[in-house]
């Protein structure tokens, strides 16, 4: 995931479901003026500019996306930064970087990001630790990572590239795990939901081009074998019955469970 012009031409699921879910839950939100507001894996700021931006921007004092990958901020700061919006280089698994920004922001964002996280309960005391007190948080990843369930799949020969990956979070929390994290980070939930969800997209070829974009194994794997992992990969996503095919619209739907979370910190 740090190939920014990739990741822009494939996100448009995350944009959509950001899009969606802002729809509900921005109006429940309290807003005062002058706020300072983060988002969490901001990745190449299109969402941070194109969504949260414009519902954000009679709002605030300041918005500033972070993400891990230096490559994504440099992108975003180039594309999107002004003087209301900034981009940072920030790892939310990383304590010290955010006692940094301690009692900083009031409202945090994050889409599409925390499934990565690897020690999601330190993260969210983290994110607790950057709020003031009254901020509140809103959180929607993955509550399965697609391509952690792809990656068990996969065959033997693949399986000495997929250990190289430490970045990934292999560790999988359901609804009610999740739930008792977040309330020991020191939030208040207001609402959790999650449920299996279909997206659709217009071609199967879509959906891998989607996970491509952000599938690492990219980077450890020998150029050559790029495109027998692909074919793979396309295999296992049939196997692990992630994907169907309509066969008379050729429409490709994709199965995966979200999680929004919304909640405070008293």
């Amino acid at each position: 995931m740090h190939c920014p012009e990739q990741y822009l031409k494939n996100n448009d699921m995350q944009r959509k479901d950001v899009e969606n879910i802002l729809n509900v839950y921005f109006k429940k939100m309290v807003w005062k003026s002058n706020e300072i507001v983060l988002d969490i894996g901001c990745g190449p700021g299109d969402i941070t500019s194109d969504i949260l931006y414009p519902l954000l921007k009679d709002k605030i004092n300041q918005l500033v996306g972070v993400d891990k990958s230096i490559e994504m901020v440099e992108h975003a700061k180039k594309t999107y930064g002004c003087s209301k919006m900034d981009f940072k280089v920030l790892d939310i698994g990383n304590a010290n970087d955010c006692s940094f920004y301690s009692n900083k922001f009031n409202k945090i964002f994050s889409f599409y990001c925390f499934h990565w996280v690897q020690n999601k309960v330190d993260s969210l005391r983290s994110m607790n630790l950057m709020l003031k007190s009254g901020g509140e948080l809103l959180l929607n990843y993955l509550l399965v990572t697609p391509l952690v369930e792809l990656y068990k799949f996969m065959d033997t020969e693949w399986q000495k590239y997929i250990k190289d990956i430490k970045q990934m979070s292999y560790v999988s929390y359901s609804k009610d795990d999740m739930r008792e994290i977040i309330t020991k980070a020191g939030f208040r939930i207001i609402n959790l939901e999650s449920s299996v969800k279909q997206y659709t997209f217009p071609d199967l070829s879509t959906i891998l081009n989607t996970l491509k974009a952000v599938d690492e194994l990219y980077n450890y794997l020998p150029e050559h074998l790029h495109d027998r992992y692909a074919a793979h990969v396309k295999e296992k996503l049939f196997e692990a019955q992630m994907v169907k095919v309509c066969p008379i619209t050729g429409n490709a739907i994709f199965m995966c469970v979200p999680i929004t979370v919304h909640a405070i910190k008293d």
